[in-house]
Parts: structure tokens; sequence; C-alpha cells
């Protein structure tokens, strides 16, 4: 009975919104080469990138795949999935007495046989199997994809970088909150500065103000596109936060969407959290439900003063 084997092909497609430098750069990051090494694989030829694989680790290269930017098909692997296991079972077992032989893969020495009683493989079908990848490998001396050489990193544990500068990169939920909470905090020395001086000199506390608004609108910015691109999501849909209503429940979303696990579009995964975030976390929490608990007595009291 021979085995359902899968290959994956591209032709460079890409997914929705990707741009082809970006894809690259993923799909390089992704197979740990340079980018120079893959861009022959964008030029709209089919190219086989992996092979002899089952049906689940060939939708994992997929989804891998879709999520750097680069749109993959699984197709049946015909000759991966031929096997020489039943031209073996054929010879005879007079033929194999008193003879001894050594395992290809854990090099264990035993009587001959269709298995090896160490590690458990079948033999014919892994010499096919190693003389199918150095053809592939032979053919293809420069590709760093020969089937079944080249691996996804997808899950090596790379993380990125915490930057609060810029656009790229991710932060989680969490992250996202305690960074909100600090910024929030750091922008009051400013507001009273600006006050200080808009009563020394109208024009002065004016300028400073406005400064102070746009530089406070481009941090928050950063913050809040990096918190979107861990859900997965495009930063430009930030802009649904200047929509009434709409916008409110937008930045509900943002803060409970969890991220996505792994790689994605934007990025490997942030890291994960440290002691102090959460603590200011759980702190930013405990404040929001005070401040709850005090509304709806203060509601009630009032309530019950007006009835008097």
């Amino acid at each position: 009975m021979t085995d359902t084997h899968y290959k994956i092909t591209m032709d460079g497609s890409l997914a929705p919104g990707v741009t082809l430098a970006f894809a690259q750069e993923n799909f390089a990051r992704l197979f740990k080469t340079d980018v120079s090494a893959v861009k022959r694989l964008f030029s709209g030829s089919p190219t086989i990138i992996k092979r002899g694989i089952n049906e689940a680790e060939a939708d994992k290269y997929v989804q891998a795949l879709f999520n750097a930017g680069v749109v993959a098909r699984k197709e049946l692997d015909l000759v991966a999935s031929l096997t020489l296991e039943s031209i073996e079972s054929e010879q005879s077992v007079e033929e194999n007495d008193g003879l001894r032989m050594t395992c290809p893969k854990c090099g264990a020495e035993q009587a001959r046989s269709e298995m090896c009683t160490s590690c458990g493989i079948v033999i014919a079908k892994f010499n096919h199997y190693q003389a199918q990848a150095q053809q592939v490998a032979t053919s293809t001396p420069t590709s760093p994809y020969a089937s079944p050489l080249a691996t996804i990193a997808e899950e090596d544990g790379e993380v990125g970088e915490l930057n609060i500068w810029g656009v790229n990169g991710r932060i989680g939920r969490m992250r996202y909150v305690v960074w909100s909470m600090v910024f929030s905090l750091a922008l009051l020395p400013v507001m009273l500065i600006c006050a200080l001086a808009f009563k020394i000199s109208t024009a002065l506390g004016g300028l400073l103000g406005v400064v102070a608004l746009i530089g406070a609108m481009v941090v928050g910015i950063q913050i809040s596109v990096k918190r979107l691109h861990d859900i997965g999501w495009s930063g430009w849909l930030l802009l649904i936060a200047l929509v009434p209503i709409a916008g409110s429940i937008f930045q509900i979303i943002t803060f409970v969407m969890p991220g996505t696990k792994g790689s994605n579009l934007y990025g490997p995964p942030p890291p994960e959290n440290s002691p102090a975030v959460k603590i200011l976390f759980w702190i930013w929490v405990g404040l929001i439900a005070v401040g709850f608990v005090i509304g709806l007595i203060t509601g009630m009291l009032g309530a019950m003063l007006a009835g008097q």
C-alpha cells in the first residue's frame, strides 16, 4: 500500500496587498537564505519548493507561505508516492539468510531485512527518497529549496524587536495597553509646560501646544499601527477610528483582539511580556474597575438624593 504524498509549488503570485519586495524578504527569512537567492522564484514560472510531504505538512507550508505574502499550491506528488517496498517484499527469505546489513539511516548492523529493527524505517523506501533528493539537488545545485532539503523555519522561536519609534513591528494587547498608559502619563508634564508657556506668552504657548499635539499624534499612531500589525491588519485601518460610533467599536476590538500566532505579513511575533508590563497592565485594569464602581455608587447616591 502506498502513502499519499504532496508537493508545494509556487509561481511568484502574491497575497492581496503585499509588495514583491516585502514577499521576497519574508520568503528568504522563512527559508533562512538571502533575498537575492529567491528572486528567481518570483519569475512567474511554476517551481516546486517542497515535495514528498504528507497533507498536514503541506497545509502548514501553504499557510506559512501565505502569511509571508506568497500564494503557494498543494498538489499530489505522484513521483514521491512511488515505493519499492512491494518489490523488496518479493525477495525470498532464503536469499537473505546468513547475510548482514547496515541501516542507511541509523547505522545499526543487523540481519538483512526489509525494515530496520532499530529505527523502524523501510530500507527500500528510505533509499528511494534519498536517491530522489540527491537527484533534485544535483539537477538544481544553485537552488536552496531543492526538495526535500528546504524547511520552513516558522516555528524556530524567532521574535521581533521592540521599538516605540516607527510603524514596523508588532506589539500584543497587554503591551499596547501599557505603552498607551505610560505615554499618556508622559504627556502630563508636557501639557503643564505648555500651560505655563501660554501664561507667559500666548504665541509661545500656542506654538509649544501645536508641536506637542503633533508629536503626541505621531507616537500614538505608531503604537496603534504596531497593534494592528500584531492582529495581521494593515495600519491604514486606523482611519476607522475617525468614524463616529464605528471608531469607538474599532478601538475596543483593537484592545481585545488577540494577535496572530507565529509570523505574519508584518514580521515575527513580539517578545513575551515582561513582569513590569504585566504589573502595569493589571494596575490599569484595577483603576478602570475602581473608577467604574465609584461611578456606579455616585450615580446611585445621586438618584437617591434627587428622590428625597
